[in-house]
């Protein structure tokens, strides 16, 4: 159903969420005053309280043809209406279905028995939910739990959140971290899901990585001095002075002793953009901190393969994150990269206005995508079309979500024109919190 008389960016006639005062979320303790309710639990962050489904859509504009699958996206959202932090609470997935130019279906569902509340990937058929403290879930294509797993038992801990497909392999690597030692292991699994490569690196803590990148033969690692502190915390990370800032260069089927390890400067990186082999440097964008709870910049590190040394430099100063890449440049050189700007940053980790964001990082250009000051845009994804590997030959797929948090729509942008209007807008029947990170799950080509 579509509405091409409603205005650009104006969320209306959504059904209201219950009726809550806007800053006292359900189940708040009683002593807590509505001043004081933690940012992650009010307005736009607010968890929902149900599992709902809908159908048939209304949208505005027009969705693509091509443009067939599900937009999942993962968040921490607690079943009681409180948590001590935005990242301390059970995973909930929220999923659009996008099919022959109409919206089909939303779903929400928790992730049953799990606080894998982080991200979400496909890989060799399966659909699964990640935080870095526990091993994967798998979930069906509706978002319904099936269970545990481990890649037939190969998987020994936990595992990261954010692993990398290989475009041009097919292969699945990522990682996984343990309070003894070796404190890192590093997994490559091939294109079907069995773990073909598997090397302890044994370093001297474990340290907060929450990400990590590959290029078309080496896998990068970021060993950086925040540590687990005290783990009765809702997040538990210190600050070391004396733990020494590194970058790790691992051989994508190296073992430990193969790791080529680079000085930087003390830092925190959360998220990785990118990373490419430039004859023999490796280059790594990321968004980069210099201490824990501060603004991160988008950052790029060159490590000179030769001579040992790492140079760095800052391409852009805003506070920048949750970035992403064209799914087929993952490993090689790219040229865009989207972000989203986080606004009115308080100490508590706060935040009350995003931008989303195209980088140039040829030119240097930044491109804003102005959805208005009402609006939060979360984490742009990359959905290519299909048959072409072209960076700006795609759409940008992202939530959008009312400051106060009354509504929430599914926005598509081109990519080749992403300040313009949205190609199509999904209009939500019900809201849809302020979450992590997303995945457009392709149908495959028929």
């Amino acid at each position: 159903m579509s509405n091409p008389d409603m205005p650009p960016n104006t969320l209306t006639n959504t059904p209201a969420p219950p009726k809550t005062p806007p800053n006292t979320p359900p189940d708040t303790p009683p002593d807590t005053p509505a001043s004081t309710v933690p940012f992650h639990l009010a307005g736009a962050f607010a968890p929902v309280r149900e599992e709902r489904t809908h159908v048939d859509l209304d949208v505005v504009g027009e969705i693509p043809a091509d443009l067939r699958g599900t937009y999942v996206r993962n968040g921490p959202n607690p079943r009681t209406g409180w948590s001590p932090a935005w990242f301390a609470a059970e995973g909930m997935l929220h999923g659009v279905r996008l099919e022959g130019g109409r919206a089909r279906w939303y779903r929400n569902r928790w992730i049953a028995g799990s606080y894998a509340n982080t991200s979400v990937v496909r890989h060799a058929g399966r659909i699964l939910a990640l935080v870095e403290v526990q091993r994967p879930v798998e979930v069906t294509a509706e978002l319904e739990t099936v269970g545990p797993h481990d890649f037939g038992g190969a998987l020994g801990s936990a595992m990261t959140a954010h692993p990398k497909i290989c475009p041009r392999t097919d292969e699945l690597l990522f990682f996984s971290q343990a309070p003894s030692r070796p404190h890192l292991t590093y997994y490559r699994a091939d294109a079907a899901g069995r773990v073909v490569h598997r090397a302890a690196i044994d370093v001297p803590a474990m340290t907060f990585m929450h990400d990590f990148a590959i290029t078309e033969r080496y896998v990068v690692f970021l060993v950086l001095p925040v540590l687990l502190g005290d783990v009765r915390s809702a997040v538990p990370l210190r600050w070391d002075d004396g733990f020494p800032a590194r970058i790790g260069v691992l051989p994508r089927d190296g073992g430990g002793d193969d790791m080529r390890w680079f000085d930087v400067a003390p830092c925190t990186i959360s998220h990785t953009v990118n990373a490419f082999e430039e004859g023999g440097t490796v280059v790594l964008d990321a968004v980069r901190a210099p201490r824990i709870m501060a603004p991160h910049a988008l950052h790029r590190f060159t490590l000179d393969l030769r001579s040992g040394r790492a140079a760095e430099a800052e391409l852009d100063p805003r506070f920048l994150d949750f970035p992403r890449v064209h799914p087929a440049v993952v490993g090689a050189r790219h040229r865009r990269a989207y972000t989203t700007e986080l606004c009115d940053f308080g100490p508590d980790g706060s935040f009350s206005r995003t931008v989303a964001r195209q980088h140039d990082l040829e030119t240097g250009a930044a491109v804003a995508h102005d959805f208005g000051d009402d609006m939060m845009p979360g984490e742009c994804v990359v959905a290519p079309r299909p048959g072409s590997a072209a960076e700006e030959d795609a759409w940008v797929i992202l939530f959008v979500h009312r400051r106060d948090g009354s509504a929430t729509e599914l926005v598509i942008l081109d990519a080749s024109r992403f300040a313009s209007p949205p190609v199509a807008r999904v209009r939500l029947p019900c809201r849809v919190p302020l979450g992590l990170h997303g995945e457009w799950l392709a149908d495959a080509a028929a």
